[in-house]
């Protein structure tokens, strides 16, 4: 085939170029996101309540749904979160059931337990999770002006009506999901001396507001030819409306403009947002799932500029921009195929005795790359930080494929063939072995999507990415560098620039390797147990060192989380959190803060409670961040000594997506029946006694909330005949408000209330009074006592019902002895205890690690038995492995590395690249040996042969690692562990390659024919 391919250059060339042209046609319609658009497999299930606690969340709403959602098949995992006012329900699915049928299955088993529901609870919101739900960025948006209550109402509904609308319009946004929204109430407040006088009571008021404000439907009549609709209008529209509503009070009508104070206001807030000092809204910007995110940036940044011209009283900043990862990804990319296609034409330089060869580099290797998206197109892959990654790894690997070629080449060109030959002959030769390590690379990353949920999902786009990298390098290396090394070559004539390569390239490099291989070989035994002696030193790293996740990043941004600990109101926690920011601001460059609840849509987080905050912060170097969050803890640690204050990172789109906040052991207590909540008290009584015991566990107790109990006395409510409804609808309207009726405004429905001025609940208790059965106002000190009581803020819920997670986070070595312990005193204090943690997730992955490395190794195996057509000469490949870990592991120590999922990739991708040498020059010494040469001879013939490419491979990639090293930005650190790994194990593998592989094929068939 490749003499066909020879014989017809133009064809060849045409076909390159119409290639190149159909994959950059692809590259323009290929999506560009930030994750693979996967299905992630969870449903979120949102109940909002306002004003009721989280036991009743719990026991009326969280635990009838739990009931019915447990039925839900393919759950893995059903876990919810009752807390004052709101509850949430997560439900996670084993991976590749399919999400549609799980959430049309979710919403039945939710419409049939709504019939045991509180009847005037509203659906609950049901949200299916995407990684493309994952915002790309936030725009915060303030008035530039201090404004009041009704202003910020008015800019609120107009940033949601206009703002919002015109946003979701842009073609490339989903949706823009909104927090910080504060909602309007029409509230009337009576006058508490105008009503008694008239003996106008709340029931009266109610039900004239609810007798005009009904809607009818239409109706038609016939008239003759003609036929008339009729609507009946009886409607509260306006404020005006419910002012001029009529009662008939004993054949005298009043308005309740004449008896009440009518007017708007923010309805109870259990949340806000804060941009800087300033009220302001939080608007996530969530893409289409096949948009291109660089055209969907350009677009809103268009419209956020034409915003500015258009309302100049509003203030718009992008913050939080999740796309710069893509961005790094990107400039990666760019940077891999400049710099190796920079250093790959230096080495050769320096290695091949000519000026034309590094111009096929310069072709072949963005051919690949361009080829390889229009295979992104074919196979359903978009541009994403995944299959980005695994397009980056194979980018070395596309230059390793094109030297081998051209050396090879080359090596027949020195022997005395002529150039055609040479092509021919040196790319035959070449086919199988590059085959052979393109498949041992596969081998490699292919198993890696067997790794249950979403992880393996993400690893199928990164090992497609690489598949199809490294054959689309093996087509383009094996047809068109050997058509094009012909066309340059055919000019036999030398130039200049040849003349000075020549000079300034090394002279007869092998024999350098000639001297230290026979030095190497003479001591072959010594030098075997020094390789042993690195394995132990390997052994000894991975023993002691650090493993975290990912990389130690030098942050500019954190989020200080802030649970004052205390029963505050929404306005105190805004007092609170604007001194914080008055007194810090100067020192950042941006903070912006969620007091309370997020008002987020599609958001997966547990929410806050009133009484907590989360104060985004961001300075302009890792050492004024430092400063800043500490100088913050301090002063809230000194100044509210209760408040509990917590560090934690901002998440970019890796951490949203697979972040795990389960501790190392996590133990659920619950009572002994199925559904009981354990008291507080006793909770706090098993954490004293488990601490007493083993107070190296260091435990905290579960976060708490003061409630005020309102205890009512039968025996006085019936001795003063006063109903217990009329008793409770009093309270409700004097402590907070009680809802009439709704304000069909057009655009939303206002919610109409009737409230009394705030008052303390003592000042209620003694002033206020009910009308009982006869008419007469009976205090309601006298039928009322007061008492104070704690609760859970929290409720969790799980299969097993509901319960108390209490977690441990310093375990030591004898975890299985501590859970023992801890079973003891949950049986003795009547207690169910289950337990959960990363201690037992952990050992899951470990084992499934364990199995992917097993099914790796024998594809490695088969792969290469078929290669050699042996069953030993594998093993020889296969110990090179070991050493080179050990190699990478000894260098990512020395330069105070961690092992986390960087360096692992990296080790990956060397291991893959050094394999392909030791494939190549074993390849080469048993053809060698097939020619009559000795094996002695052979082995080292053979070597001095493959000497000089698998220098410059293991150059080329080394030098193209180095920029990483010294980089400050994102991109570098994230990159920094992955370049230690590669550069270290490449150079130390590149050794046993060299010197290791031809020692250990002596051994291992000598006295073999």
């Amino acid at each position: 085939m490749i003499r066909f391919l020879l014989k017809r250059p133009i064809a060849v060339v045409m076909a390159m170029i119409a290639f190149v042209v159909l994959g950059l046609v692809a590259s323009l319609r290929l999506p560009i996101s930030l994750m693979p658009d996967v299905d992630i497999p969870e449903i979120s299930i949102h109940v909002t309540r306002d004003d009721a606690s989280a036991k009743e969340i719990e026991n009326t709403i969280v635990s009838v749904l739990r009931s019915q959602l447990q039925q839900t098949s393919n759950l893995r995992k059903i876990e919810t979160k009752a807390s004052d006012g709101s509850g949430i329900i997560t439900l996670n699915f084993d991976y590749g059931t399919s999400i549609d049928y799980a959430f049309i299955s979710v919403n039945e088993k939710v419409d049939a337990a709504m019939n045991y529901l509180p009847k005037d609870l509203q659906r609950p919101v049901i949200i299916k999770a995407s990684a493309s739900d994952i915002p790309v960025f936030y725009i915060n948006m303030s008035l530039k002006e201090e404004v009041d209550e009704s202003k910020f109402l008015d800019f609120c509904e107009f940033s949601e009506s206009v703002i919002k609308k015109r946003l979701e319009q842009l073609s490339d946004v989903a949706m823009v999901d909104m927090s910080g929204l504060i909602l309007p109430e029409l509230y009337i407040l009576p006058d508490d001396a105008k009503m008694q006088s008239l003996r106008i009571t709340q029931t009266q008021l109610q039900k004239a507001i609810e007798d005009n404000n009904q809607v009818a439907g239409s109706l038609s009549i016939r008239d003759g030819y003609y036929q008339y609709s009729i609507r009946f209008v009886s409607q509260l529209l306006t404020k005006q409306d419910v002012e001029d509503v009529y009662l008939n009070i004993k054949g005298r009508l009043v308005q309740i403009k004449d008896i009440a104070e009518v007017g708007l206001r923010a309805k109870n807030k259990r949340g806000m947002f804060l941009n800087g000092e300033k009220k302001a809204l939080s608007l996530a910007v969530i893409k289409q799932s096949n948009a291109r995110m660089s055209e969907m940036k350009d677009k809103v940044n268009d419209l956020l500029v034409q915003f500015k011209k258009d309302y100049p009283d509003i203030e718009f900043k992008v913050s939080r921009d999740q796309a710069l990862l893509l961005d790094y990804s990107i400039a990666n990319l760019r940077q891999s195929l400049i710099l190796g296609i920079i250093l790959a034409i230096v080495v050769m330089l320096f290695f091949l005795k000519d000026g034309r060869s590094p111009i096929i580099i310069g072709i072949s290797v963005p051919v690949s790359v361009v080829i390889s998206l229009l295979f992104f197109q074919y196979v359903g892959l978009s541009i994403n930080t995944i299959s980005l990654s695994g397009l980056i790894m194979g980018v070395g690997m596309m230059i390793d494929n094109s030297i081998i070629v051209i050396d090879n080449i080359n090596q027949y060109r020195d022997r005395g063939l002529g150039l055609f030959e040479s092509c021919a002959k040196g790319t035959n030769e070449i086919i199988r072995p590059l085959f052979s390590s393109v498949l041992t690379t596969c081998a490699v990353f292919i198993p890696l999507i067997f790794l249950s949920g979403l992880a393996g999902a993400l690893f199928y786009d990164q090992a497609m990415a690489v598949t199809i990298g490294l054959f689309v390098s093996l087509f383009v290396s094996i047809t068109i560098v050997p058509v094009v090394f012909n066309i340059i070559f055919k000019d036999s004539k030398t130039g200049r620039f040849d003349r000075f390569v020549k000079r300034i390239s090394l002279k007869n490099p092998e024999k350098y390797y000639a001297v230290v291989y026979d030095y190497l070989f003479k001591y072959r035994r010594r030098f075997l147990m020094s390789c042993i002696m690195l394995l132990l030193v390997g052994a000894l790293i991975i023993s002691i060192i650090k493993v975290e996740r990912m990389p130690k990043l030098e942050l500019t941004e954190m989020i200080v989380k802030t649970d004052w600990n205390s029963s505050i109101h929404i306005d105190e926690n805004q007092k609170r959190v604007e001194d914080i920011i008055s007194k810090y601001k100067s020192q950042a460059l941006e903070m912006d803060s969620h007091l309370g609840e997020k008002m987020f849509m599609l958001g997966r987080d547990k929410n806050q409670n009133t009484n907590e905050v989360e104060i985004y912060v961001k300075t302009k170097d890792n050492k004024s961040l430092e400063s800043l969050i500490a100088n913050i803890s301090s002063y809230i640690k000194d100044k509210y000594p209760e408040s509990k204050v917590d560090f934690v990172k901002v998440d970019n789109i890796f951490e949203q997506m697979f972040k795990d906040e389960e501790a190392p052991l996590v133990v659920f207590l619950s009572g002994q029946s199925r559904d009981a909540v354990p008291e507080i008290r006793d909770v706090n009584k098993f954490i004293d006694e488990v601490s007493s015991q083993m107070p190296s566990l260091n435990l905290s107790k579960p976060s708490s909330i003061e409630r005020i109990v309102i205890q009512l006395q039968p025996e006085k409510i019936n001795l003063y005949n006063v109903s217990q409804a009329s008793l409770v609808a009093c309270l409700e309207k004097n402590i907070s408000k009680s809802n009439v009726s709704v304000l069909r405004t057009g655009s939303r429905y206002v919610p109409i209330v009737l409230t009394e001025d705030e008052h303390t609940i003592l000042d209620i208790i003694n002033t206020s009074s009910v009308v009982n059965r006869d008419g007469k106002h009976i205090p309601l000190s006298a039928i009322t006592n007061i008492a104070g009581d704690y609760d859970f803020k929290t409720i969790t819920g799980r299969k097993e019902g509901a319960v108390i997670p209490v977690n441990i986070y310093n375990l030591g070595d004898d975890t299985p002895s501590i859970i023992d312990r801890i079973k003891k005193i949950a049986s003795d204090m009547k207690f169910n205890a289950y337990f959960g943690g990363d201690y037992f997730s952990g050992s899951q992955t470990l084992w499934e690690m364990l199995m992917i490395l097993g099914i790796a190794i024998l594809m490695l195996y088969f792969i290469l038995a078929a290669q050699f057509e042996s069953l030993k000469l594998p093993f020889i490949v296969l110990l090179e492995i070991p050493l080179d870990v050990a190699g990478a592991l000894l260098v990512l120590w020395l330069c105070g590395g961690t092992l986390n999922l960087m360096a692992m990739i990296g080790m990956i991708v060397m291991c893959g690249i050094i394999i392909n040498d030791s494939i190549l020059k074993i390849d080469t010494i048993n053809k060698l040996r097939e020619e009559g040469y000795e094996l002695t001879d052979a082995i080292h013939e053979g070597g001095r042969r493959r000497f000089k490419p698998i220098l410059m491979t293991s150059l080329t990639t080394m030098f193209a690692m180095l920029p990483f090293l010294w980089g400050n930005d994102l991109g570098s650190q994230l990159q920094s562990p992955l370049a230690i790994t590669m550069i270290g194990g490449m150079f130390l593998g590149t050794l046993v390659s060299l010197f290791f592989i031809p020692i250990c094929y002596y051994y291992l068939v000598r006295g073999s024919k």
